[in-house]
């Protein structure tokens, strides 16, 4: 009987076991094992791959823990669309790649056989850091180019450590080029909840991705890889240890190459078993005892790699260790020879990142805080990214440290605006170092309390708070602290706790005056996003009352800030009372203290609020300019939350002058910012506003499922836009009831104090009518007179506004019934820039007429403003009358297109196409119109195909001439058109 003992040789050996011939190579090419167990996934991702060769694009996001063997899998497929004629872009990210922005997508892109990106793209990010959503345009452009000629995988590695940016980016990128052919391959640990890789994987799950977990192997796969390991069948004692590994191929793997290392594996008649000892307890004493194997300076090498916690290079492990390169250089050979680290291009990076996580954890601490020390000083003079400095110095650093903690606050506000996630870390570690009785201890709380909001953390801001409520050591330390908390859950809509709080730190007497009006500020907000849900009447009295206060001890304590903010409350609460000239004076105020002091003023982004108001005062143009102007300011700030919100507000703008597929463009890109940037309250209400859009596209499953969502988020404590949901509920319900008595019941919370709601009634006047209308078909005659009073106190608070007189004369013609009021009510809807309120009142007049030319007439015209708005829902009701009256129309243009020629064109196209046509480039074109530079795209390439060109040139002719036809110019037509040049002809803005 023969017994083998395993060494461990340098080349290849054979055993003969069954007449089968086994090959393994010990030492750098354990990757190359076997793909057991994972046939299922390869043959999905093959699919895919395939897929993507046929020009279909998708994208995959493999999960599993580490070591599960996705890096393995990953690599397979990346042979397999090679060897099938796709372009590769690979990346993996690193724990530290959070702290550079786009790094890990952007090297997977600069890197493969054909690179995606250039030196000049890569400067062009960089120029555009402070603007994700431009950065999205130019990465969506030259993936989109890069297409054109092949297919293209984008392979991430170990997304879980990618950057907030790469994070969003990813999110965005995946549904914008969803047309291309582009394989996206995303390869992740499990995440926490609270991540923003994991936001977006999630939100890619939804529609755009498909999930793939990568579970343990199971017995008979474990079973192969031990016997591929050992060179032999395992035997019972061998199979229990293998298993104890669970499934996981890399443990498995360390932990036979272990026992084997120590001569404890025999070989007898082909069967592998285990010399009777111990085994190591665990595989970080595994690693350990392997490292000790190594020479002084190889295990330095590897302490040094571990406490980086990313690729390094040989100089600044030289650097950090304070030895000769030519030193460092031989300790990488040793390394690299006994399987610890591999070369990555020009870099180090260990086999495995349990491997690092290992050596980091056997690190005493003392060592620790020595390295991250030296670290830091040495990264910082390579010239590395000061938050990735700012953290070695943070972690090398004892408590009351002044260099580290300037280092760290420096470091965090130079990445707040375009990596919060980053931020919050460098802050909580400064607010770690930092003595209690530290007087900027409190701010810096809050400035992390902040960044963890902004970045999605919500639960550890809160976490941080409540630790930092029983350390402040003084009142004014408390009421901060107070105050920093309850902008975090303010943030998360959880009102009735924001309330608490504040008033709990107004009551104390020793807050100074600065955090006075702060908290009167955030105390009047908090107020009209809930204020009303919690039982606070009347919110707009309670809330300008609240302003007003912020404003006065804003000014008496020099606090600009305080005070802009204080205006934008006082603003909305008008808003809210139904006082519209009063709601713009407070936002114009608003707007000039932040542009004349600048500084955190210009922060809360009050344009937006003046934009609000400007756009219920029926002042569309202005409206648009400050939106604009509020937009450029958030770019220059860095104010990144603030763009996703200006657009929702522009999307409500679009819906009142009748421009619904605008408007759904415009919230469907509000929605993805705002879920990819963890904003739950504007997520909210872009929801709801995106389910009345679709019912007035007709899209009644899309309406279900949108309010469905925004049910549930708002049940999870998000008490914002609840009355907007109470009213798209009705809307719907009214949409798809078959007996008018469903749409409407007497117990709605709706029409319980609907005078109270007058901000309703505010961005659309139409809506009472529209009201009294469900009301009386579900005959509920006291709730049609409630809708009717708040029409009438939005028209005696606002004499001057067009729409609130025409909404108050429709709905009570609606009560009374009379076709002559009916008429009427047409009339001064004629002379209101509302659209879709008018073709409300055609409709209602049509019915009550007493004769066919008249009610044919009418509903002709309601017909046609349906149909040019994009309201599918409303034209197809009239079209049905129409030909229940002996008249047959095809649905208009807007709402039913041809599928070529210039009729083919949507508004939108049009105004691309003028400007393409003027000369302008596709990157000018996005900048004069607020669009994403891949929308720019999108867009030419349809017009492309409608009319049957390949160029600029044939295009500008094809223009030129159909223009020339129609008896107009492309330049009288107005290239730069704005809200003034798209509304229908029965539609003055004023």
């Amino acid at each position: 009987m023969e017994i083998m003992e395993l060494q461990a040789p340098a080349g290849r050996w054979g055993v003969h076991d069954g007449g089968e011939h086994m090959l393994r190579r010990f030492g750098d090419d354990r990757d190359q094992a076997p793909l057991v167990g994972r046939q299922e996934a390869l043959d999905e991702l093959s699919a895919a791959v395939s897929a993507a060769v046929a020009g279909t694009g998708r994208c995959v996001v493999v999960e599993g823990e580490a070591g599960i063997g996705k890096s393995r899998l990953l690599a397979e497929v990346a042979h397999l669309a090679a060897a099938q004629g796709m372009a590769v872009s690979e990346g993996r990210a690193t724990e530290l790649d959070r702290l550079s922005p786009l790094v890990t997508l952007v090297n997977a892109l600069s890197h493969g056989t054909r690179p995606v990106l250039d030196e000049a793209d890569r400067a062009e990010l960089a120029a555009r850091a402070a603007v994700p959503y431009r950065q999205t345009a130019l990465l969506a452009e030259r993936i989109a180019t890069h297409t054109r000629t092949g297919p293209l995988l984008i392979l991430l590695d170990d997304v879980q450590w990618a950057d907030d940016a790469t994070a969003l980016l990813v999110r965005t990128l995946v549904p914008a080029l969803v047309d291309a052919p582009v394989l996206w391959l995303l390869a992740t640990r499990p995440m926490s909840h609270e991540s923003s890789m994991h936001a977006a994987v999630e939100g890619l799950a939804e529609r755009h991705a498909r999930l793939l977990v990568i579970g343990p192997l199971s017995e008979e796969a474990v079973d192969e890889l031990s016997a591929y390991t050992l060179g032999a069948r395992s035997d019972v004692c061998v199979r229990s240890l293998a298993h104890r590994a669970a499934g996981n191929p890399f443990l498995l793997q360390e932990l036979l190459h272990a026992l084997r290392e120590q001569g404890r594996v025999l070989i007898q008649d082909g069967v592998a078993r285990v010399v009777p000892g111990q085994l190591p307890d665990g595989f970080r004493e595994q690693v350990a005892r392997r490292c000790r194997h190594l020479s002084t300076s190889a295990r330095q090498l590897l302490e040094v790699g571990a406490v980086l916690a990313r690729p390094f290079g040989v100089h600044e492990a030289a650097g950090v260790t304070g030895v000769p390169v030519r030193e460092v250089t031989r300790a990488t050979e040793e390394a690299i020879a006994q399987g610890h680290l591999v070369a990555d291009g020009t870099l180090l990076r260990f086999r495995h990142d349990l491997i690092r996580e290992a050596v980091y954890d056997n690190l005493p601490g003392p060592v620790k805080h020595a390295l991250h020390r030296e670290a830091g000083a040495v990264l910082a003079a390579e010239g590395r990214p000061a938050a990735e400095c700012a953290t070695h110095l943070a972690w090398g650093a004892r408590r009351g440290d002044q260099a580290a903690l300037r280092a760290l606050r420096a470091a965090a506000e130079d990445v707040m605006g375009a990596a919060p996630g980053v931020a919050a870390d460098l802050l909580i570690r400064l607010v770690e170092l930092s003595a209690p009785d530290d007087g900027d201890r409190p701010g810096n709380v809050c400035k992390a309390l902040s960044a963890l909001s902004f970045s999605g953390r919500t639960n550890e801001a809160i976490e941080l708070a409540e630790a930092e409520l029983a350390l402040a050591p003084t009142p004014t330390a408390l009421a901060t602290v107070r105050h920093g908390l309850a902008a975090t859950l303010k943030f998360a809509g959880r009102i009735p706790e924001v309330l608490k709080l504040v008033d709990l730190a107004l009551a104390d007497r020793g807050v100074p005056v600065r955090n006075q009006a702060q908290l009167w500020s955030l105390r009047a907000h908090a107020l009209i996003e809930g204020g009303m849900s919690i039982g606070e009447y009347p919110v707009w009295d309670r809330a300008d009352g609240a302003g007003a206060e912020a404003v006065r001890l804003g000014g008496v304590a020099e606090e600009p800030g305080a005070v802009a903010s204080g205006y934008t409350a006082r603003s909305r609460a008008a808003l809210e009372a139904g006082r519209l000239e009063d709601a713009v004076l407070f936002a114009e105020r608003a707007a000039d203290v932040a542009e004349r002091t600048g500084g955190e003023a210009r922060w809360h982004a009050p344009r937006r609020w003046l934009g609000e108001a400007l756009t219920a005062a029926e002042r569309f143009a202005e409206a648009e300019a400050a939106f604009d102007e509020g937009q450029r300011d958030a770019e220059r700030l860095g104010v990144t939350w603030a763009v996703p919100r200006l657009r929702g507000h522009r999307a409500r703008l679009w819906l009142g002058v009748g421009r619904i597929n605008e408007a759904t463009a415009e919230a469907e890109a509000t929605l993805q910012s705002s879920v990819a940037l963890g904003a739950p309250t504007t997520v909210q209400s872009t929801r709801v506003l995106l389910a009345r859009l679709a019912i007035l596209r007709d899209e009644l499953p899309v309406a279900t499922s949108l309010l469905a969502a925004a049910r549930k988020l708002a049940d999870s404590g998000v008490w914002v836009a609840n009355d907007e949901l109470m009213l798209a509920d009705v809307l719907l319900r009214n949409a798809t009831a078959k007996d008018p008595s469903e749409a409407a019941h007497p117990a709605d919370a709706l029409w319980m104090g609907l005078s109270d709601r007058i901000r309703l009634f505010c961005h659309d006047p139409g809506l009472g009518p529209e009201l009294v209308r469900i009301a009386l078909r579900a005959e509920l005659p006291e709730q049609a007179e409630r809708a009717a009073e708040a029409s009438r106190l939005l028209a005696e608070r606002n004499p001057r506004l067009t729409s609130a007189q025409a909404a108050v004369r429709h709905a009570d013609a609606l009560l009374s019934g009379s076709p002559d009021e009916l008429r009427r009510a047409v009339g001064f809807w004629r002379s209101a820039p509302r659209p879709l309120a008018l073709a409300g009142a055609l409709e209602d007049a049509a019915t009550a007429a007493a004769d066919r030319d008249t009610a044919v007439a009418l509903w002709e015209e309601a017909f046609t403003l349906y149909g040019t708005a994009g309201a599918i829902r409303g034209a197809a009701r009239a079209r049905q009358r129409l030909h229940v009256l002996g008249v047959r129309r095809r649905m208009p243009r807007a709402a039913a297109r041809p599928g070529e020629g210039w009729g083919s064109i949507t508004p939108s196209e049009l105004r691309v196409v003028r400007l393409v046509v003027d000369g302008l480039t596709n990157r000018q074109v996005a900048n004069r119109l607020f669009l994403s530079r891949h929308t720019v795209d999108a867009h030419l390439r349809k017009v492309f195909a409608k009319l049957g060109v390949s160029s600029r040139v044939e295009l500008a002719r094809l223009t030129a001439e159909h223009l020339a036809g129609a008896g107009t110019s492309a330049r009288s037509a107005g290239a730069g058109s704005r809200v003034t040049n798209h509304v229908t002809p029965a539609v003055r803005i004023t």
